[in-house]
């Protein structure tokens, strides 16, 4: 009896822990996603922006190789003179986390904090913004945080993670 309640409490807790990365997405409901067959990607330009230094040219590849096989898995097709341009921006948002050790509570009735630490959190953000070619208005976008692994970034990983991102895109009309 043990048994037949501990795996599923375990497979639960294991299933729990597990997480897909939010990715927030937004459509102009001005303009109809169905009516765009065709794409041409335009990543971001390293040498424009001294502040990208720090960006890994081989993960921006591997991003566009990703969003390829995404838009081609939902039908699309690239094109010299396509219906929308794909721009997708990478970047880090540094932030300041705080941390307490312990509290106290003394005879005299107070809290005491012993302990305050402030640390700098990088969290790396991904955007792709699909354009009109036309007027050149965003008609579709998603944004998410990524987790920044300590071993390297492999094709396989950003590829599943780019066609989650992309994959409400025709289905949002």
């Amino acid at each position: 009896m043990k048994k037949v309640i501990l795996l599923p409490t375990f497979l639960l807790i294991f299933f729990g822990c597990v997480s897909q990365p939010r990715i927030f997405t937004d459509i102009d409901k001005n303009y109809n996603p169905a009516e765009y067959n065709t794409y041409f990607i335009e990543g971001p330009k390293l040498e424009d922006s001294p502040s990208q230094l720090s960006v890994n040219p081989i993960l921006l590849q591997r991003i566009e190789r990703a969003i390829h096989l995404a838009l081609e898995d939902r039908g699309l097709s690239e094109s010299p003179e396509p219906d929308m341009i794909v721009r997708f921006f990478i970047g880090t948002q540094r932030e300041v986390d705080r941390s307490y050790d312990s509290f106290g509570y003394y005879r005299r009735g107070y809290w005491e904090s012993s302990d305050q630490r402030h640390h700098r959190v990088d969290r790396d953000v991904i955007s792709i913004r699909f354009h009109d070619k036309d007027s050149d208005e965003v008609f579709w976008f998603a944004f998410s945080r990524y987790n920044r692994l300590s071993s390297k970034l492999d094709q396989e990983s950003i590829n599943s993670f780019i066609k989650l991102a992309i994959k409400e895109f025709k289905t949002a009309s």
